[in-house]
């Protein structure tokens, strides 16, 4: 098989569920992947969008949009998850920018 990337974008698993449920067949990889969303998906659709958006929104400029998706699939409930997430940078985050974007994760935990 032969595929042909058309569209690359980093997506939470909220997001991934709700592609997945328009989808009128299902391959396995797809009812895998379904089965591993159900297990770990932590927030609603409009909840995973808000916090993607309120992330964004920090205009931080270091926080790339993969580090915004892992944030909202990962829902880090403390600084030393979030710490965790944030070392994928290769730039380094300062201690205010790390408290800014918790303070803005804290109501979804």
């Amino acid at each position: 098989m032969n595929f042909e990337v058309k569209h690359e974008e980093f997506v939470t698993l909220a997001e991934v569920k709700k592609i997945l449920s328009e989808k009128k067949e299902s391959e396995m990889e797809q009812k895998f992947t379904k089965e591993h969303v159900k297990d770990y998906k932590k927030l609603t659709l409009a909840k995973a969008e808000k916090l993607k958006s309120d992330l964004e929104n920090l205009s931080i400029a270091k926080l790339k949009e993969e580090l915004v998706v892992k944030i909202v699939d990962i829902l880090p409930v403390d600084i030393d998850d979030l710490n965790v997430i944030l070392q994928m940078s290769v730039i380094p985050f300062t201690d205010e920018e790390i408290e800014k974007i918790f303070e803005c994760v804290k109501p979804y935990v």
